[in-house]
C-alpha cells in the first residue's frame, strides 16, 4: 500500500503474507468495477447489523521447525465498534518468545474517530504515536473486518473455499474453510474463519512449508451487542504527541480501500 511510517505486526507475521498470497492466487481476479457499481455494491447487502458492539478476543501463534519451537506469541485484543457513529477502536497486547528464551511485550491502541486514525504503540517501554488524516473515511463498513468475505465478494469463483454455517458464542456464523496440498511437495495450507455479520469471531490457520509448521488461532471470549460505549474511548490520549503521517493521493486511496480492521487473522499492520 506504500504507506509511510512504522509497521507493527501482531501475531503470525509469516501467516499474513502466505494467506494473502495463497488466497488471491486461488480466487479468480475480477474486473475492477466502475465507481458507480462499487458504490451500489457497497450499499446493497450492507445493512447495519447492530448499533454497536464490543468484542474481546484472545490469540496465540506458534512456529516450529521439526520439533524445535523458534517463535511463539500469545495476546489479547478488544474491539469497540460504534456503527451508528462510524468510529472504531482496538486495543492489543501481546507477548513474544523467541527460541523459548527471549521474551518481549508490546501494546497498541488505534482509534478511528471518523476523520483521523490515531495509533499509540508501546514496545518494551518505548512509546510512539502517529496520526493520519482520513477525512473521506473508508470504503469498507466500520464493522466488516473479514478479509475472506471481501475476497469472496470480489470473486464469485471462490476456488477451494467452502462455506458452511455454525453457531459460535450464540451467534450465527458463516464458516469459510480452505485446505490446499501443494503439488510436488508436502506443503499444506489449512485455514478456517467463523464470521458473524462481517465480524470475525474465530480463526484457525495451519501451514506447513519446507518442514516449518506455523499455527495461529484467535477466538472471541466476550461479545456485547447494542451497548453504550464510552465516547471518550474514541478520543486520542492527550498525554502523547502524535507525529503526522503524510500520504500521496495514491497512498491515500490504497489506505481507504484497506482499513486497519480488515485482516486475515490476529494481526495488525499500521500505516
Amino acid at each position: 500500500m506504500g504507506r509511510k511510517g512504522p509497521t507493527l505486526i501482531i501475531a503470525g507475521i509469516a501467516i499474513v503474507a502466505v494467506c494473502a498470497t495463497t488466497l488471491r492466487m486461488r480466487l479468480a481476479k475480477p474486473q475492477r468495477p466502475s465507481a458507480e457499481a462499487a458504490d451500489a455494491g457497497l450499499a446493497q447487502g450492507k445493512r447495519k447489523p447492530f448499533r454497536s458492539a464490543v468484542v474481546e478476543l484472545t490469540f496465540r501463534s506458534q512456529s516450529l521447525h521439526g520439533a524445535d519451537e523458534y517463535l511463539s506469541e500469545t495476546g489479547h485484543r478488544t474491539e469497540y465498534i460504534d456503527v451508528a457513529g462510524g468510529r472504531r477502536r482496538e486495543d492489543y497486547d501481546s507477548n513474544d518468545t523467541i527460541i523459548r528464551q527471549t521474551t518481549s511485550s508490546q501494546t497498541l491502541t488505534w482509534i478511528f474517530d471518523g476523520s483521523n486514525v490515531y495509533s499509540v504503540t508501546d514496545k518494551e517501554g518505548q512509546r510512539t504515536a502517529h496520526v493520519i488524516e482520513m477525512q473521506q473515511g473508508y470504503d469498507v463498513p466500520i464493522w466488516a473486518d473479514s478479509m475472506m468475505e471481501r475476497l469472496i465478494e470480489e470473486s464469485p469463483r471462490r476456488g477451494t473455499v467452502t462455506i458452511s454455517e455454525e453457531e459460535f458464542l450464540g451467534r450465527p456464523c458463516k464458516v469459510y474453510s480452505s485446505s490446499t496440498v501443494y503439488p510436488n511437495s508436502k506443503d499444506t495450507d489449512t485455514q478456517k474463519w467463523w464470521v458473524w455479520s462481517g465480524v470475525t469471531l474465530r480463526s484457525q490457520v495451519h501451514i506447513e512449508i519446507g518442514g516449518t509448521i506455523t499455527e495461529t488461532s484467535e477466538e472471541a471470549v466476550r461479545i456485547e451487542e447494542d451497548v453504550d460505549i464510552d465516547p471518550s474511548l474514541f478520543t486520542p490520549p492527550n498525554d502523547v504527541t502524535f507525529e503526522r503521517v503524510e500520504e500521496t493521493p495514491a497512498q491515500q486511496l490504497g489506505h481507504r480501500q484497506s482499513p486497519p480492521w480488515v485482516r486475515m487473522g490476529p494481526n495488525l499492520v499500521m500505516f
